[in-house]
């Protein structure tokens, strides 16, 4: 005999179906956004920009806080492998175009994806609250749309990078974002070989605030903690100050005459730990290239072989407030 379940028992399930975006999400878009371009080609470790135009048409009720975009990278079975999420850059208003360029990145710390195809996706929250959006692609998840097609390509497309012995192990990163990281002990140098065409080293940089329980701080000469980093190949100086994340972009105008272009790293503190007696200074986060022509050369194997990783600057440059 065949059962019959109650209507009534039926109601609730429709109601939470009609709620989620899965099931039918009927809520007005808050915005429309353009992607562009909706093809592009990530090597490793590259870094590609994506242009994105916000037309927000509705306010975002109950929000105190500036919204979050994220954008997720889904390999052929819909798992997320890579997180480039973002604070919205401005505050949202109803009618207001807000257009930016968000970073794409393959990060030399981190092992290089599958090559393949992927799916970029883009959505907007705050919380646990997502807002429907309108001018993407499919809708794959709750208030989630396809952006663009990301295509990997196998074998490196950049140049390749040597750390100096002060740089210490590379360590597991907290998410999707920031896969792995590496501590640098004191000074220290990156150096940058087959450069083939002139581009950009793009870093991010983590002071740390050196508050937490068994760290001592130390600062030449007190004042805030800070990081000068000096490029060889193409004249860029920066200094970064202050605890935090710090973008910087190191310049590089082509091959070196000796073969290997020098980004130094000169911090004026050190973080000592009274367990492990180790002492760091600095945190890169994430780091890739960018070539200047906006076109990788031609792809080549990965070397088998770690390169040197003896790259002393010519000269040593002098340390902030010097």
């Amino acid at each position: 005999m065949r059962k019959i379940l109650p209507v009534l028992a039926l109601v609730p399930l429709t109601a939470l179906c009609l709620a989620a975006a899965g099931c039918g999400d009927k809520a007005p878009a808050i915005a429309r956004v353009e992607v562009t371009p909706n093809t592009l080609r990530l090597g490793y470790p590259e870094l590609q920009t994506l242009h994105l135009n916000w037309q927000p048409v509705a306010p975002l009720e109950g929000v105190s806080v500036q919204p979050t975009v994220f954008l997720h990278l889904r390999d052929d079975k819909n798992e997320v492998v890579r997180t480039f999420d973002h604070p919205f850059p401005q505050k949202w208003r109803e009618g207001t175009p807000v257009a930016y360029d968000a970073k794409l990145f393959q990060s030399l710390l981190a092992p290089p994806l599958a090559p393949g195809k992927y799916r970029l996706t883009i959505g907007l929250y705050e919380g646990k609250t997502r807002w429907p959006i309108a001018g993407a692609g499919e809708k794959i998840d709750k208030r989630e749309y396809v952006a663009a097609t990301v295509e990997v390509p196998t074998g490196a497309t950049a140049p390749s990078f040597a750390f100096s012995p002060s740089w210490l192990p590379v360590e597991d990163g907290n998410d999707k974002y920031v896969v792995a990281r590496r501590w640098l002990n004191g000074r220290g140098v990156i150096g940058v070989k087959d450069v083939r065409q002139a581009g950009t080293v793009w870093l991010l940089l983590r002071v740390p605030r050196g508050n937490e329980p068994n760290e001592q701080l130390q600062v030449e000469g007190g004042g805030v903690p800070s990081v000068l980093v000096r490029g060889t190949c193409g004249g860029t100086e920066t200094n970064i100050s202050g605890p935090g994340m710090h973008e910087i972009e190191i310049q590089i105008d082509g091959p070196s005459p000796s073969g290997v272009c020098r980004i130094a790293f000169v911090p004026n503190f050190t973080i000592t730990s009274a367990v492990t007696h180790e002492v760091r200074s600095v945190s890169l986060e994430n780091a890739a290239w960018t070539s200047a022509s906006g076109q990788p050369p031609k792809t080549e194997t990965p070397q088998t072989e770690t390169p040197p990783a003896e790259t002393p600057p010519a000269e040593t440059p002098k340390a902030p407030g010097k």
